[in-house]
């Protein structure tokens, strides 16, 4: 199901213009669904460049192109206080700005990134991983519980329409 050859390794500063190429083709289709989840002004070149100088965002590479991308960190939005987790201890990874270029999706590139992801939570000593998706988002709705993950419940988010399902799935340690 994944493709052969592709890689997922931290973004570096010279590819900036090709995320943001990325993240604009990702916002004309959401937009051409309906979905405002994402625009011109989120995410922005300032807010992909601070994951990048954090080492925070990482890029699926197939064929020389950036296929999709992934934030990892510990960064939980305020909204995320009123929600009843079930993993009250810590530490726990925050997944962000997931996106998989346009004319690559539907081929397994977010389940690799997402994979990846639990394997980086389970080596920095992660006890559950922690996400919002957007309530249009059918296709992020779908997957997310496909792999594991359980709707904790929502926030909202300013100047969005739509609310913000939080999910989280719990990671037992690597060796168990």
């Amino acid at each position: 199901m994944y493709m052969s050859g592709s890689e997922i390794r931290n973004a570096r500063r010279d590819e900036i213009g090709e995320i943001m190429e990325l993240i604009a083709k990702c916002v004309q289709v959401m937009q051409a669904g309906g979905s405002d989840q994402w625009d011109s002004s989120y995410p922005n070149r300032d807010v992909i460049g601070e994951d990048i100088a954090k080492g925070a965002l990482y890029v699926c590479v197939d064929q020389a192109a950036i296929a999709g991308i992934i934030v990892l960190d510990e960064n939980q939005a305020e909204q995320y206080k009123a929600i009843d987790w079930t993993e009250k201890q810590g530490p726990q990874l925050i997944m962000h700005r997931l996106a998989v270029h346009p004319e690559v999706q539907g081929k397994g590139i977010a389940r690799k990134l997402i994979a990846f992801s639990e394997e980086h939570a389970r080596r920095g000593g992660y006890s559950s991983i922690r996400l919002d998706t957007y309530a249009k988002n059918s296709r992020a709705l779908a997957l997310y519980p496909s792999l594991g993950y359980e709707c904790r419940g929502e926030v909202d988010f300013p100047g969005r329409t739509a609310r913000f399902p939080v999910f989280e799935k719990i990671l037992t340690a690597a060796w168990e």
